[in-house]
C-alpha cells in the first residue's frame, strides 16, 4: 500500500473500504442517494490527497481512520454548503441553474457522467435463514433510532461500532482527549437503548462495562450477535435475539 501508485492504492481502498465509509455517512445523513455522492467524494479526495497523507506518515499509515476523516469532513462540508444555500435568494438560483443547464448542453458530447456505484448486495444485513422483510423492519428501526441522537455521539457510536476504531483513534480523528469519547460512546449507548425502547416497546439491557464499546441484548439475555457475528472489520452492538445490532442496518 505505501510504495503503490495513488491510483492503484485508492482501488484497493475502495474494495476494501467503500461499505464501510458508505455506511457510516450513511448514519450521519440518513439518506441513500446523498451517502453514495458523498462516499464518490470522499474516495475521490482520497485520490487526490493519499501521496501525502502516506508521506506526512512516516511509514505508520492508518488507511481507514484516514479514510474516515476525510468522510467525516465530506459530510460536515455538503452541509455547510446546503446551509448556505439557504441563504441565496431563490431567483438567483434561478438564474445560476439556466446558465449550468446551457453549459452542461454545449459540453454533453465531451462529459462522461459518473454513476454512484450500488452497493446493497443481497442478503443486505442478513443471514439467510432471516425473513427479509423482518431484517428491512429492523434495519429501518436502528437507523430511526440513530438520527435522533445527539450528532457527537452518534459520530462517536458510528466510528466505534461501524468504523471499529479504539477510542485512541476516535479521539485523534476528532481532536478531543479519550476520555470525552469514553463519555461520548456511554452517553451513546445509554441514549440509544431509551429511544430504541421507545421506537419498539422492547427492554434493553447494557451488558458491558461503563467505557466499554461490547454488546447490548435484550432483558432475556439472547445474543443475535452470536448468529450473526462475522470474523471481519469490526465491531457490533448487539441488541438482542428479537432486536437488530447497530452493525445490521450498516454492514
Amino acid at each position: 500500500m505505501d510504495t503503490m501508485p495513488a491510483a492503484q492504492a485508492v482501488e484497493v481502498l475502495i474494495h476494501e473500504y467503500y461499505k464501510l465509509v458508505f455506511h457510516t455517512i450513511y448514519g450521519l445523513t440518513n439518506n441513500w442517494e446523498e451517502s453514495q455522492d458523498l462516499t464518490q467524494d470522499t474516495f475521490h479526495q482520497a485520490l487526490k490527497g493519499i501521496d501525502a497523507a502516506r508521506a506526512s506518515s512516516g511509514g505508520h499509515f492508518h488507511a481507514k481512520a484516514w479514510l474516515l476523516r476525510i468522510a467525516l469532513n465530506t459530510v460536515r462540508m455538503q452541509k455547510r454548503r446546503r446551509a448556505l444555500f439557504s441563504f441565496i435568494p431563490f431567483s438567483t438560483m434561478q438564474d445560476r441553474r439556466q446558465v449550468e443547464g446551457k453549459e452542461q448542453t454545449r459540453a454533453s458530447d465531451e462529459i462522461v457522467h459518473e454513476q454512484a456505484a450500488p452497493v446493497q448486495p443481497g442478503g443486505y444485513g442478513s443471514s439467510g435463514n432471516e425473513d427479509p422483510a423482518e431484517t428491512v423492519a429492523e434495519q429501518e428501526m436502528v437507523q430511526r433510532t440513530m438520527a435522533q441522537l445527539p450528532e457527537a455521539l452518534r459520530v462517536c457510536l458510528l466510528l466505534s461500532i461501524v468504523g471499529g476504531l479504539s477510542t485512541a483513534q476516535i479521539a485523534s480523528l476528532l481532536d478531543v482527549k479519550e476520555a470525552a469519547v469514553r463519555q461520548r460512546l456511554a452517553r451513546a449507548r445509554k441514549q440509544f437503548q431509551q429511544l430504541y425502547t421507545q421506537e419498539s416497546g422492547e427492554e434493553l439491557v447494557d451488558t458491558v462495562p461503563p467505557h466499554s464499546t461490547g454488546s447490548i441484548t435484550q432483558a432475556d439475555g439472547s445474543d443475535r450477535n452470536q448468529r450473526r457475528a462475522q470474523p471481519d472489520r469490526h465491531q457490533r452492538l448487539s441488541l438482542g435475539s428479537k432486536t437488530p445490532s447497530i452493525g445490521s442496518g450498516y454492514v
